[in-house]
Formats: C-alpha cells, structure tokens, sequence
C-alpha cells in the first residue's frame, strides 16, 4: 500500500514538472514575432492594471469580448525606456501591422517600436503578410470595421453657409484612454494619463 501511494505521488510530482516547463501553445504562423517584455513584476503589474483599467472603465467591450492592447516601447528625450498602452475594440491595427506581440494571461498585446516622440514606426515587413498572421493570433477579439461612406448631416459650413457632406465621427475604439509609462533607472516609474 505504500509504495504504490509513493508511486503515485512521484509520478504526480514528476507530471507536474514536466507540466511547469511547457510554455503553452506555440502561435498560429511565425511571420510576427512573441515576444516578452514583463522582465520583471513591476511591469508585469503595470500591464495587469491598464487591462484591468480598461474592463472596468468599458476601454475593452466587455459585452462583446472584444480588446487588445496596444504596447509602444521607446526612449524619450531624456533617455528612459518608455511605453505608451491604449486599448483598441477594433482591427485598425491593420493600417500598420506590428511584428511583434506578446500573450499576457490571454490577452493579445501588440507590441510597436516607437520614435522619441512616441510615435509608432511603420512596419518593415509586408503589411499583407503580417496582417494575415494577426489574424490568426487575434481571431474575433477585435471588430472589423466598416468601410468609410458619407452620412447625411442638416449641419451648414461656418462662413461659406454650404451643407456639410459628412457629420461628425466618434473614435469609438476603447475609452480607457492611453497611459505612458516611464522608467527611471533606479526601478521606480511615472505615469501619464492621456484622453
């Protein structure tokens, strides 16, 4: 009785070793890179509150199951490493494809090279090709959005007094707003809020 329980027990044991080495699934195609930037806890909690900021504060459309992130690393004027983090309901992501990505908890984050002034590079790859990779790793989580039409306005042009062609556009792409982190070398961090 006890060595088939000491049996057991070690074959557990030796199961669940094995078990906390594997990484988990490898991704769909290889054309856009994962990638882990959480080298520590910190920023591995910077990135769990933003998502949870933007569940709680409807940036993902929760109803729906729809969000990634957006992650842009970059170095400011002064030198620090910096991220910019911003939710997104929808697949305009494919005006410029990262090459890039990581899976954190099973939430998509793209992840962009950025300039000094915190804009996204554009991609070096063919868009086409990553693109149809992103697909495949971001499946439903985000909308697809409609192609651009004119809408009827009875709103008039100041001055010129001509009808408007085109009434007034919503960015209705999370509402979270968009965080920048900012690391300073001694291990602490900012952060700015933008709307």
């Amino acid at each position: 009785m006890k060595v088939s329980f000491l049996l057991i027990v070690s074959l557990f044991v030796f199961l669940s070793s094995k078990a906390g080495a594997q990484q988990g699934y490898p991704p769909p195609c290889t054309e856009v890179e994962q990638v882990n930037l959480l080298t520590d806890s910190v920023k591995r909690r910077i990135l769990y509150e933003f998502i949870q900021s933007c569940l709680n504060e409807n940036g993902f459309s929760v109803r729906y199951n729809k969000g990634i992130v957006y992650l842009t690393q970059y170095t400011n004027e002064e030198g620090k490493p910096c991220w910019d983090l911003y939710a997104r309901i929808d697949d305009s992501y494919k005006d410029n494809p990262p090459s890039q990505f990581m899976d954190f908890q099973g939430d998509i984050v793209l992840v962009y090279q950025g300039d000094e002034k915190r804009r996204p590079l554009k991609a070096a790859k063919d868009k086409e090709v990553l693109n149809k990779c992103l697909e495949k790793i971001i499946g439903d989580r985000v909308f697809t959005r409609p192609t651009t039409k004119e809408r009827w306005t009875s709103d008039v042009m100041p001055i010129s007094n001509r009808p408007r062609k085109i009434g007034n556009s919503r960015d209705m792409t999370g509402g979270a707003g968009q965080i920048a982190i900012i690391f300073n070398s001694d291990g602490t961090y900012e952060k700015r809020q933008y709307y």
